[in-house]
């Protein structure tokens, strides 16, 4: 079975990270650049799944609007799915950059980014349990059943990382500082005689 990873598009906080201080994570939009960008990333999708495909997204509101822009360009026929385990890494209820506390900032270096839990949210290594009990409980289930050919994430960059991190059996000493992926981009997952490999295959040029 192919795996394809998307991130969702550009959104509000993307390009203005003060409004995760007074708008919740999950109601954060994609900007009108973000919606040009997954349409580019439905018409490329368009050409790579056919009828035997399953779509599962985020529940938050960027990605949403990702994965409707994809859904719209496939056949008619493919499930669309909502997965909370695939949601954005929490950073808290109203998480303000610029009002960190001197103690939280202790903390976090005592800690480290991927053992560090934000108050009210959650560590990269809680995100990382995430993606292995998706990849364990959703994905393993698809391709045991074999209804489907491809399977097609909408998710979010930190989520990305921390499940290429799980099927790579990288080193969380490898995973400090990670870079997230480009908006709309498309990472395809394939399982090699029993192991993954992955590449990025498509990122929106618009």
């Amino acid at each position: 079975m192919n795996i394809y990873v998307i991130r969702h598009g550009e959104s509000e906080h993307n390009v203005d990270r003060t409004v995760m201080a007074h708008t919740h994570d999950s109601n954060h939009r994609l900007t009108p650049l973000g919606q040009r960008q997954v349409e580019k990333t439905g018409e490329f999708m368009k050409t790579m799944v056919n009828e035997s495909t399953v779509l599962y997204t985020s529940p938050y509101l960027r990605t949403k609007q990702t994965a409707k822009a994809i859904y719209s360009q496939l056949p008619g026929q493919v499930p669309f799915y909502e997965s909370p385990l695939i949601r954005e890494w929490e950073l808290g209820n109203l998480y303000d950059f610029t009002d960190r506390s001197p103690q939280a900032k202790k903390e976090f270096k005592a800690a480290g980014q991927f053992y560090f839990r934000y108050q009210n949210g959650e560590s990269l290594a809680d995100v990382y349990l995430r993606a292995t009990m998706f990849m364990n409980t959703v994905v393993d289930r698809a391709k045991k059943q074999q209804r489907y050919e491809n399977i097609i994430i909408v998710t979010h960059a930190a989520f990305i990382q921390m499940l290429l991190a799980f099927l790579m059996n990288w080193p969380v000493d490898d995973l400090a500082g990670f870079k997230p992926i480009e908006n709309a981009s498309v990472i395809k997952v394939n399982e090699v005689d029993g192991d993954y490999q992955y590449e990025k295959i498509f990122v929106p040029n618009v």
